[in-house]
């Protein structure tokens, strides 16, 4: 039967590609997962195994270095098929027409990847596999959108062991589990309208497992990540349905002696809830305030709640205790100094306990993208090829004041967390952005990591130095 290696150039988990190796190993397929970056020893793995295909999962941002290594490999040996799969192939389908990609998935990859090593072993030449992209006689064809995949809990048991033998994964203490696919808001900033318009028609979009399925899956997860201290519940829509995270968490908190942290939407967020929280092991929630200015979150994030609603959960959580962080984001197209301080008051207003910090970073055809091109921050020529790899090193934007920009950036956390050090130390604002600065940064936001998510020191530090080249 196929054999399929996946490549991936970062050194995390990715959630995605547990589900994929579940629904192949279910099937009686091999595979196995590489994390590296380091053509000569992915060349080396494929002399010696010789998979029938190389997949990579892959977000904008890293797609050019997923081509690059795919590039190595198709000229090093030719008959292996490459795939590439993930968000960035589901948006942009183009890259097909690069001619070291023979397949691309977009969408859901559990059946498409089963079903395509199966052609492969069959000898087939025209692929009929649904959200497959594929090229024949130098023609690109582009078959259907399957339906999406109801009930999640029909889809196999995913594979928490496919980075057993990747060392700076496999030791990592924050194992992320998802409850959920699909997100029903529309932030002018992410991928997430984009992709509703892909499945238009094709099923329900946003989609829970049972609590019994995440439960086990939380249960597979410990298994394989002995040194959990907390379990990342994964989720877009938490919260608008109580009885499901009622029976959720109580059943998470009988089964399991570790915490859990989860991603909640502040709309969502009641007494009850909060109550729920505190008497159930949450060791943090997460919300994103985005920005302190009412004029960036409505008119152009169009993220539709006030300040005064912030104010009030925020006042509810620390009541009960229950530890917070916050997901901000400075730099947008036409804000002002005033408005990305208001961001900074605001979070040392409401005092979360982790707050977070990024810089505005543009995706292609989206509103936000758009807006930016519109109005000249963006080269009309803006394409996926220009976003980087990270949203922490530097603003793609002009007309804007980058070194403000940068240097709250990589000051915020710390001005939230020791709010007396602004007042006295704002003047740094306004200086050319340095290497002091971004080693102030990374500090804090190792600080933040290690402290928000339960993590182990020397875990992380693992995890952060094979990630460095995500922070300049």
């Amino acid at each position: 039967m196929g054999h399929i290696l996946f490549v991936q150039t970062q050194a995390f988990a990715y959630p995605g590609l547990y589900y994929i190796c579940g629904a192949l190993k279910d099937s009686g397929y091999q595979y196995n997962v590489m994390v590296s970056a380091d053509h000569l020893s992915i060349l080396e793995y494929i002399k010696i195994h010789r998979p029938t295909v190389v997949g990579f999962p892959c977000m904008t941002g890293m797609h050019k270095t997923v081509l690059q290594i795919a590039l190595e490999i198709k000229k090093a040996f030719p008959q292996c098929k490459t795939l590439i799969g993930g968000i960035h192939p589901t948006l942009y389908p183009e890259i097909i027409n690069e001619q070291q990609v023979d397949f691309i998935c977009r969408g859901e990859g559990e059946y498409p990847t089963v079903e395509l090593l199966k052609a492969l072993d069959e000898g087939v030449v025209d692929f009929s596999t649904k959200n497959i992209s594929y090229k024949k006689n130098g023609t690109v064809r582009h078959n259907p959108m399957r339906q999406l995949i109801q009930p999640l809990d029909s889809l196999p048991l995913p594979d928490y062991s496919i980075y057993r033998n990747t060392s700076v994964i496999a030791s990592d203490t924050f194992p992320m589990v998802y409850m959920t696919r699909g997100c029903p808001f529309s932030c002018t900033y992410c991928h997430n309208s984009n992709q509703r318009k892909i499945y238009r028609g094709l099923g329900k979009y946003v989609r829970n497992f049972s609590v019994d399925r995440i439960l086990d899956e939380v249960s597979a997860a410990l298994t394989n990540y002995s040194n959990t201290t907390a379990v990342m519940l994964g989720s877009d829509t938490l919260g608008n349905d109580m009885e499901f995270i009622t029976n959720l968490f109580n059943g998470f908190n009988r089964r399991f002696d570790v915490p859990y942290t989860c991603l909640i939407h502040p709309e969502f967020v009641t007494e009850n809830l909060v109550k729920l929280l505190r008497d159930t092991n949450c060791h943090m929630i997460a919300f994103g305030v985005e920005s302190g200015s009412e004029r960036i979150r409505k008119d152009l994030l169009n993220r539709n709640y006030s300040n005064k609603q912030i104010i009030k959960i925020s006042k509810l959580l620390n009541q009960y205790g229950v530890k917070f962080r916050t997901y901000n984001i400075v730099g947008f197209p036409s804000e002002t100094r005033e408005e990305m301080l208001a961001t900074l008051k605001l979070n040392q207003a409401i005092k979360p306990s982790f707050p977070w910090a990024s810089i505005f970073t543009p995706y292609p055809e989206t509103k936000l993208s758009d807006f930016a091109k519109e109005y000249d921050y963006l080269e009309k020529n803006f394409t996926y090829d220009n976003v980087p790899v990270s949203f922490f090193n530097d603003t793609l934007l002009r007309k804007v004041d980058r070194d403000f920009i940068l240097n709250l950036h990589a000051f915020f956390q710390l001005y939230v967390l020791v709010p007396w050090l602004y007042p006295a130390t704002k003047v740094l604002l306004g200086l050319p952005h340095n290497q002091i600065f971004r080693v102030i940064f990374k500090l804090i936001y190792s600080y933040v990591c290690i402290k928000s998510e339960n993590r182990k020191v020397f875990s992380f530090l693992k995890l952060a130095m094979a990630n460095r080249k995500l922070f300049r």
